[in-house]
Protein backbone atom coordinates (compact mmCIF):
# COMPACT_ATOMS: atom_id res chain seq x y z
CA UNK A 1 0.00 0.00 0.00
CA UNK A 2 3.06 2.41 0.86
CA UNK A 3 4.63 1.46 -2.23
CA UNK A 4 0.99 2.04 -4.03
CA UNK A 5 0.98 5.66 -2.46
CA UNK A 6 4.68 6.51 -3.02
CA UNK A 7 3.92 5.53 -7.00
CA UNK A 8 1.14 8.09 -7.18
CA UNK A 9 2.93 11.27 -5.47
CA UNK A 10 5.90 10.53 -8.02
CA UNK A 11 3.42 10.21 -10.92
CA UNK A 12 0.93 13.21 -9.41
CA UNK A 13 4.27 15.86 -8.96
CA UNK A 14 5.61 16.85 -12.43
CA UNK A 15 1.72 17.86 -13.01
CA UNK A 16 1.66 19.74 -9.91
CA UNK A 17 4.73 21.36 -10.74
CA UNK A 18 3.36 22.49 -14.02
CA UNK A 19 0.21 23.90 -12.54
CA UNK A 20 2.24 25.94 -10.24
CA UNK A 21 4.99 27.11 -12.63
CA UNK A 22 4.84 30.98 -13.45
CA UNK A 23 4.16 32.31 -16.32
CA UNK A 24 6.43 33.63 -18.80
CA UNK A 25 4.86 37.79 -18.92
CA UNK A 26 4.04 38.27 -22.50
CA UNK A 27 5.77 41.00 -24.72
CA UNK A 28 3.94 44.30 -24.65
CA UNK A 29 2.98 45.32 -28.33
CA UNK A 30 4.22 47.94 -30.23
CA UNK A 31 3.43 51.57 -29.84
CA UNK A 32 1.98 51.56 -33.20
CA UNK A 33 0.66 49.16 -36.02
CA UNK A 34 2.90 50.00 -38.66
CA UNK A 35 6.00 48.14 -36.50
CA UNK A 36 3.97 44.64 -35.50
CA UNK A 37 5.14 42.14 -37.09
CA UNK A 38 1.94 40.01 -35.89
CA UNK A 39 0.10 42.51 -38.72
CA UNK A 40 0.42 41.57 -42.10
CA UNK A 41 0.52 43.94 -44.71
CA UNK A 42 -3.31 43.21 -45.76
CA UNK A 43 -4.56 43.83 -41.89
CA UNK A 44 -7.59 46.40 -41.02
CA UNK A 45 -5.15 48.22 -39.14
CA UNK A 46 -3.82 49.75 -42.36
CA UNK A 47 -6.86 50.08 -44.22
CA UNK A 48 -6.98 53.66 -44.74
CA UNK A 49 -3.56 54.22 -45.60
CA UNK A 50 -2.76 56.36 -48.55
CA UNK A 51 -0.58 57.86 -50.73
CA UNK A 52 -0.70 60.61 -53.28
CA UNK A 53 1.30 62.71 -55.32
CA UNK A 54 1.07 66.69 -55.01
CA UNK A 55 4.29 67.38 -57.39
CA UNK A 56 4.57 67.52 -60.16
CA UNK A 57 1.22 67.26 -61.44
CA UNK A 58 -0.18 64.32 -63.68
CA UNK A 59 0.40 65.41 -67.12
CA UNK A 60 2.52 67.78 -66.41
CA UNK A 61 5.43 69.23 -69.23
CA UNK A 62 8.78 70.30 -66.87
CA UNK A 63 11.52 71.79 -68.68
CA UNK A 64 14.16 69.68 -69.22
CA UNK A 65 16.87 72.60 -67.65
CA UNK A 66 15.06 71.89 -64.18
CA UNK A 67 14.72 69.19 -62.08
CA UNK A 68 11.36 67.57 -61.57
CA UNK A 69 10.48 68.30 -57.88
CA UNK A 70 8.45 65.29 -55.81
CA UNK A 71 6.57 65.99 -53.26
CA UNK A 72 4.17 62.91 -51.50
CA UNK A 73 1.21 63.56 -49.21
CA UNK A 74 0.78 60.44 -46.94
CA UNK A 75 -2.22 59.69 -44.73
CA UNK A 76 -3.74 57.15 -42.50
CA UNK A 77 0.15 55.42 -41.93
CA UNK A 78 3.15 56.66 -39.96
CA UNK A 79 6.22 56.97 -41.61
CA UNK A 80 10.08 56.65 -40.11
CA UNK A 81 11.36 55.12 -36.59
CA UNK A 82 9.66 56.38 -33.48
CA UNK A 83 13.34 56.89 -32.48
CA UNK A 84 16.51 56.55 -34.25
CA UNK A 85 17.83 53.01 -34.99
CA UNK A 86 13.93 51.50 -34.62
CA UNK A 87 11.91 49.81 -37.74
CA UNK A 88 11.22 52.77 -40.44
CA UNK A 89 8.02 52.04 -42.05
CA UNK A 90 8.83 53.71 -45.52
CA UNK A 91 7.62 54.12 -49.35
CA UNK A 92 9.00 52.88 -52.29
CA UNK A 93 9.62 55.38 -54.78
CA UNK A 94 9.71 53.86 -58.79
CA UNK A 95 10.83 55.75 -61.23
CA UNK A 96 10.12 54.32 -64.72
CA UNK A 97 9.93 50.71 -64.44
CA UNK A 98 13.70 50.85 -62.30
CA UNK A 99 14.30 49.36 -59.37
CA UNK A 100 12.97 51.29 -55.77
CA UNK A 101 14.04 53.91 -53.96
CA UNK A 102 13.48 53.97 -50.18
CA UNK A 103 11.91 57.02 -48.33
CA UNK A 104 10.70 57.12 -45.45
CA UNK A 105 11.21 61.20 -44.35
CA UNK A 106 9.55 64.11 -46.80
CA UNK A 107 11.05 67.10 -44.88
CA UNK A 108 12.06 68.43 -47.85
CA UNK A 109 10.51 67.90 -51.06
CA UNK A 110 13.30 65.04 -53.36
CA UNK A 111 14.86 66.05 -57.01
CA UNK A 112 15.27 63.85 -59.65
CA UNK A 113 17.34 64.64 -62.57
CA UNK A 114 19.26 62.87 -65.22
CA UNK A 115 15.94 62.05 -67.25
CA UNK A 116 15.66 62.11 -71.06
CA UNK A 117 13.41 63.69 -72.80
CA UNK A 118 10.21 61.99 -73.29
CA UNK A 119 7.31 60.94 -70.83
CA UNK A 120 8.14 59.06 -67.78
CA UNK A 121 5.98 57.23 -64.54
CA UNK A 122 6.20 57.72 -60.72
CA UNK A 123 5.02 55.42 -58.61
CA UNK A 124 5.02 55.17 -54.66
CA UNK A 125 3.92 52.28 -52.82
CA UNK A 126 3.56 52.10 -49.02
CA UNK A 127 5.37 49.38 -47.25
CA UNK A 128 6.56 47.96 -43.66
CA UNK A 129 9.77 48.71 -41.90
CA UNK A 130 10.36 45.18 -43.16
CA UNK A 131 9.83 46.32 -47.30
CA UNK A 132 6.44 44.07 -47.33
CA UNK A 133 3.71 46.01 -49.64
CA UNK A 134 0.75 47.67 -47.66
CA UNK A 135 -2.10 46.10 -49.56
CA UNK A 136 -4.40 49.04 -48.81
CA UNK A 137 -6.44 50.21 -51.59
CA UNK A 138 -5.38 53.65 -51.87
CA UNK A 139 -2.02 52.67 -50.55
CA UNK A 140 -0.32 53.00 -54.14
CA UNK A 141 -0.48 56.10 -56.42
CA UNK A 142 1.20 56.72 -59.65
CA UNK A 143 1.95 60.20 -61.65
CA UNK A 144 2.63 60.73 -65.42
CA UNK A 145 5.15 63.59 -66.76
CA UNK A 146 6.75 64.44 -69.76
CA UNK A 147 9.99 65.47 -69.60
CA UNK A 148 10.47 69.13 -72.29
CA UNK A 149 7.25 69.56 -74.25
CA UNK A 150 4.98 67.14 -75.50
CA UNK A 151 5.21 65.37 -78.79
CA UNK A 152 2.06 65.76 -81.11
CA UNK A 153 0.22 63.34 -82.92
CA UNK A 154 1.25 59.54 -83.69
CA UNK A 155 4.58 59.99 -82.10
CA UNK A 156 3.46 60.93 -78.76
CA UNK A 157 0.95 58.61 -78.86
CA UNK A 158 2.99 56.13 -79.32
CA UNK A 159 5.87 57.31 -76.53
CA UNK A 160 3.08 57.55 -73.91
CA UNK A 161 1.44 53.88 -74.89
CA UNK A 162 5.30 52.43 -73.80
CA UNK A 163 5.65 54.55 -70.87
CA UNK A 164 2.38 55.23 -68.96
CA UNK A 165 -0.04 52.52 -68.09
CA UNK A 166 -3.83 53.08 -68.20
CA UNK A 167 -4.60 54.06 -64.93
CA UNK A 168 -8.47 52.61 -64.88
CA UNK A 169 -7.17 48.96 -66.05
CA UNK A 170 -4.82 46.20 -63.61
CA UNK A 171 -1.47 47.73 -62.71
CA UNK A 172 1.23 45.25 -61.66
CA UNK A 173 3.93 47.21 -59.55
CA UNK A 174 6.86 44.79 -58.98
CA UNK A 175 8.57 46.05 -55.33
CA UNK A 176 10.33 42.91 -53.71
CA UNK A 177 13.33 41.61 -53.73
CA UNK A 178 14.54 45.34 -55.31
CA UNK A 179 17.27 44.90 -56.86
CA UNK A 180 19.35 47.61 -58.61
CA UNK A 181 21.19 49.91 -57.86
CA UNK A 182 18.54 52.28 -60.30
CA UNK A 183 20.42 53.65 -62.86
CA UNK A 184 19.92 56.44 -65.94
CA UNK A 185 18.49 59.36 -62.84
CA UNK A 186 19.45 61.08 -59.90
CA UNK A 187 17.73 61.19 -56.93
CA UNK A 188 18.56 63.87 -54.11
CA UNK A 189 17.18 65.42 -51.15
CA UNK A 190 16.70 69.03 -51.37
CA UNK A 191 18.26 70.75 -48.48
CA UNK A 192 16.18 73.46 -46.14
CA UNK A 193 17.98 77.08 -45.95
CA UNK A 194 17.39 80.11 -44.19
CA UNK A 195 15.62 82.51 -46.81
CA UNK A 196 18.74 84.15 -48.76
CA UNK A 197 18.36 85.27 -51.81
CA UNK A 198 22.10 84.71 -52.76
CA UNK A 199 22.12 81.39 -51.11
CA UNK A 200 22.63 78.65 -53.73
CA UNK A 201 20.42 75.61 -53.93
CA UNK A 202 21.81 72.20 -51.97
CA UNK A 203 20.71 68.35 -51.87
CA UNK A 204 22.18 65.76 -50.28
CA UNK A 205 21.87 61.49 -52.05
CA UNK A 206 19.61 59.85 -50.72
CA UNK A 207 20.76 56.85 -48.26
CA UNK A 208 20.81 53.83 -49.66
CA UNK A 209 18.13 51.21 -49.21
CA UNK A 210 17.97 49.72 -45.53
CA UNK A 211 19.24 45.57 -45.58
CA UNK A 212 16.35 43.64 -46.23
CA UNK A 213 15.28 44.81 -49.56
CA UNK A 214 16.80 41.89 -51.37
CA UNK A 215 15.88 38.87 -49.35
CA UNK A 216 14.56 36.49 -51.79
CA UNK A 217 10.88 37.60 -50.73
CA UNK A 218 8.65 38.34 -53.70
CA UNK A 219 6.17 41.27 -53.01
CA UNK A 220 4.07 43.49 -55.21
CA UNK A 221 0.98 45.85 -55.31
CA UNK A 222 -1.95 44.96 -57.65
CA UNK A 223 -4.14 47.88 -59.00
CA UNK A 224 -7.48 47.66 -60.16
CA UNK A 225 -7.59 43.46 -60.57
CA UNK A 226 -8.01 40.84 -57.82
CA UNK A 227 -6.16 37.17 -57.68
CA UNK A 228 -7.89 34.21 -57.59
CA UNK A 229 -8.23 30.47 -58.58
CA UNK A 230 -9.99 31.47 -61.37
CA UNK A 231 -9.67 34.83 -61.98
CA UNK A 232 -6.25 37.03 -62.48
CA UNK A 233 -2.55 35.43 -61.83
CA UNK A 234 0.78 36.50 -61.45
CA UNK A 235 3.34 34.54 -63.01
CA UNK A 236 7.02 34.53 -62.15
CA UNK A 237 9.93 33.40 -63.63
CA UNK A 238 12.99 32.81 -61.22
CA UNK A 239 16.42 31.94 -63.28
CA UNK A 240 14.43 30.74 -66.51
CA UNK A 241 12.12 28.37 -64.01
CA UNK A 242 8.56 28.67 -64.49
CA UNK A 243 7.01 29.02 -60.57
CA UNK A 244 3.50 27.53 -60.21
CA UNK A 245 0.98 30.63 -60.67
CA UNK A 246 0.32 33.18 -57.74
CA UNK A 247 -3.19 33.06 -56.89
CA UNK A 248 -3.23 35.09 -53.74
CA UNK A 249 -1.54 38.71 -53.01
CA UNK A 250 0.65 38.03 -50.34
CA UNK A 251 4.03 38.11 -50.16
CA UNK A 252 5.71 34.52 -51.48
CA UNK A 253 9.31 33.25 -50.13
CA UNK A 254 11.70 32.25 -53.27
CA UNK A 255 13.05 29.04 -51.65
CA UNK A 256 15.12 28.07 -54.89
CA UNK A 257 17.08 32.20 -54.37
CA UNK A 258 19.89 30.93 -52.70
CA UNK A 259 22.93 33.10 -52.14
CA UNK A 260 24.49 34.31 -55.06
CA UNK A 261 22.83 36.64 -58.49
CA UNK A 262 19.60 35.27 -59.94
CA UNK A 263 17.34 37.35 -61.98
CA UNK A 264 13.54 37.10 -62.03
CA UNK A 265 10.12 37.93 -64.01
CA UNK A 266 6.86 38.41 -63.47
CA UNK A 267 3.79 39.35 -66.24
CA UNK A 268 0.23 39.72 -64.65
CA UNK A 269 -2.06 36.86 -66.82
CA UNK A 270 -6.01 37.03 -66.90
CA UNK A 271 -8.46 34.66 -66.11
CA UNK A 272 -7.78 33.04 -69.27
CA UNK A 273 -3.86 32.79 -68.77
CA UNK A 274 -3.54 35.68 -71.32
CA UNK A 275 -0.96 38.73 -70.68
CA UNK A 276 -2.82 41.79 -69.52
CA UNK A 277 -1.79 44.31 -72.18
CA UNK A 278 -0.95 47.52 -70.14
CA UNK A 279 2.63 49.49 -69.81
CA UNK A 280 4.84 48.15 -66.58
CA UNK A 281 2.80 44.85 -66.23
CA UNK A 282 5.98 43.07 -67.10
CA UNK A 283 9.04 43.74 -64.73
CA UNK A 284 12.64 42.15 -65.08
CA UNK A 285 15.16 42.34 -62.16
CA UNK A 286 18.56 41.19 -60.74
CA UNK A 287 19.08 40.57 -57.49
CA UNK A 288 21.94 39.23 -55.06
CA UNK A 289 20.23 36.79 -52.27
CA UNK A 290 22.58 36.58 -49.13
Amino acid sequence: MRRVLLLLLLLAAPAFARRHRPHKPAAPPPARAEDDLRKKGDHKAFAKAAVSFTSPADLAEIDPALPVHIELRVSGYALGPLQPGGPSPHLHLIVDNEPAVEVSDFSAPLRLTGLPRGPHLLRAVLCRPWHEVVKAPRAFALVRFWVGQKLGGKAGKAAEYVAWPDAKKPILTYVLPVGGPPSGFELMREVQQQPDAAAPESSTPLAPTTPGADRPVLDFYLANAKLARRGDKVRIVLDRRELPLITEWKPLHLRRAHGGAHKITIDLLNRRGLKVKNAVNRSDRAFTAR
